[in-house]
Formats: structure tokens, C-alpha cells, sequence
């Protein structure tokens, strides 16, 4: 029995989740939750590297430093470690962190297509707009400082030409926004396909300026926010 179990179980099962709700496959896409300290080092629970998620055991979830150093667990901790401590770091009001290969959303993040706040549920739970990092190579840096810079104070961000990032103040909230920016994507991509095969506008309207002000303001004030001047 481990101090982590619990957490280490939590990660396992919203891990096979996102897997059987097809945001992933095979052992595509990783997800993490933030631990507390552990005597003044900060710890996340993660995905292993290379592990199929319905083959995935309590054991094989790894406990990490925020220097990507083994605490708990043998196996070589998710490729992406150090994005999902990046984020952790830049958001203190985050706890959980998961990244997934959704097909619309993925499409998006191919051809560099932000995605505009087309939903009033899309601005309640990321925050607006769900922006398009630029591409860095997987596991580096590079696209650690790229994703939390396009980031920023909201819930979502796609990888160019590689997915999409969702982060939340538990694992669950994370999963929920990875699930909501995959079917937004979806009715993004098909209206826009709908546009240019009949007389209806190509573009997709947005919601109004000023309904998507009230929803960030409120999207601030439930995640702990500061009101935007």
C-alpha cells in the first residue's frame, strides 16, 4: 500500500477512459494529476511511457518529480512529462493535465485552425477561443514553453500537427474539457464543410462579442480568476 494509491488509481482509470471514449489509441496520450508536496517537492502522478491504457495497472502509473525524476513506480514515466509540469507550473490553479489525439481536434491542429468560441459551453469551460500552439517536436522544451504560452489563463490549447492539451482543476475536469474541444471541433469542421457545398456562409459565426465577454468573465470567476480589465 502507497501514500499515492489513490491518486495513482485516479489517473489509471480517467487514463482508460479517455481511451474508450476514443480520444486516444493504443498507448497514444498521456494524462497526469498534481500531488501535494512531498516535504517541499512537488510531485504529479503520470502515464508510463509506451503502455497500451487497457493493459494499464495501478502499478505501472509513475509518481515524478517536477524534474521528471522517479519517485514511485519502474517504468519510464510519459514522453510528455515535463509539458504537463510546465503547465503545472505556469497554473497553479491547475490539478490535472491531459493531453489526447481526437480526430477532429487533431485535424485543426494539422492545418494550424484555431478554434473560435462557437458554442456557449466551449467559453464556459476552456475559457475562449481554443488556440494552436506552434510546432515543436514531441517531448521537448521547446514545445513545453510553446503550448503554455498559447495556453494561457484558459482550459485548452491544440499541438500543431500533433493534438490536443486539456488541463482543470481535477483529472475529471480535464477529461471533460479534452471531450468537449473534440466535439466542438467536430461541429467546427462540419459546418465549415457544410458552408462550401451549399449557398450558407463558409465561415462559421462565432457567438457575439458580448456573449462571449460575459462567459470568459464567469469562466474567471469559477476557476479562481481575476476579473480581465
Amino acid at each position: 500500500m502507497s501514500r499515492w494509491d489513490d491518486a495513482r488509481r485516479e489517473v489509471l482509470e480517467v487514463s482508460q477512459e479517455m481511451w474508450r471514449r476514443g480520444l486516444v489509441s493504443g498507448s497514444a496520450g498521456n494524462a497526469s494529476l498534481r500531488l501535494p508536496p512531498l516535504e517541499g517537492r512537488p510531485l504529479l502522478a503520470i502515464t508510463p511511457s509506451r503502455k497500451d491504457y487497457q493493459r494499464l495497472t495501478l502499478e505501472q502509473v509513475q509518481v515524478v518529480d517536477f524534474e521528471g525524476e522517479p519517485v514511485e513506480g519502474e517504468m519510464i514515466p510519459s514522453v510528455e512529462t515535463m509539458l504537463h509540469v510546465a503547465v503545472y507550473r505556469a497554473r497553479p490553479d491547475v490539478a490535472g493535465v491531459i493531453h489526447t489525439h481526437s480526430t477532429y481536434a487533431s485535424v485543426l491542429a494539422v492545418v494550424g485552425l484555431e478554434l473560435p468560441p462557437i458554442l456557449d459551453e466551449l467559453v464556459l469551460v476552456t475559457g475562449g477561443p481554443v488556440a494552436v500552439a506552434e510546432y515543436a517536436f514531441s517531448g521537448t522544451e521547446e514545445l513545453a514553453e510553446r503550448a503554455v504560452r498559447a495556453l494561457g489563463e484558459r482550459n485548452a490549447v491544440l499541438l500543431r500537427n500533433h493534438g490536443v492539451l486539456g488541463a482543470g482543476a481535477s483529472l475529471r475536469e480535464a477529461l471533460a474539457v479534452c471531450e468537449l474541444v473534440e466535439r466542438a471541433a467536430q461541429v467546427y469542421v462540419l459546418a465549415r464543410l457544410l458552408g462550401s457545398t451549399t449557398s450558407l456562409p463558409a465561415e462559421v459565426p462565432a457567438l457575439p462579442a458580448e456573449v462571449i465577454e460575459v462567459e470568459q468573465q464567469l469562466f474567471r470567476m469559477l476557476h479562481g480568476l481575476p476579473p480581465k480589465g
